[in-house]
This record gives structure tokens, sequence and C-alpha cells, in this order.
């Protein structure tokens, strides 16, 4: 399994699931992370947090902690 947070600048991946409570996971979802969706890693801060991310058409920047509660499916 991997997580969202494991991912390196510039690899991508496709939602599958949240290993998360309700109210995170609605607060994930509400931000557009929603499962199905393809994300890339843009650009991850020197200490590694925050990490910013591109998906659909905008960028979105999160904590590795928020991110480290989706599990995601590479892309080749």
């Amino acid at each position: 399994m991997t997580l969202l947070s494991m991912l390196k600048q510039g690899e991508s991946a496709k939602i599958l699931r949240y290993q998360t409570l309700p109210p995170h996971a609605n607060h994930l979802q509400s931000l557009g992370l929603v499962p199905g969706t393809v994300v890339s890693i843009h650009r991850v801060a020197p200490m590694g947090d925050p990490i910013h991310l591109k998906l659909r058409d905008y960028d979105l920047c999160l904590r590795r902690d928020d991110l480290a509660c989706i599990s995601v499916a590479p892309m080749t």
C-alpha cells in the first residue's frame, strides 16, 4: 500500500481511499481529493512540509500529515 505522503516530487498517483475518520475524510473531499482523482507532487518544501500538489485544474498545498491518510495507486 502506498500513501500519498510517500510520493516524491514529480510522481503521480490515483487516489484510492482514505484511512481516517469521516470528518477528516469529508474535509479532504471538499478540497478535491476525491477517490479516482489523479494527483501529482509538484514540489516539496526543503524540510519536507508542506507538499504542493497539482490536481484537476488547480494547485493545493497540504501538510504531510494530512496526506499520510490517503491511499493511492502510483501511475506508471
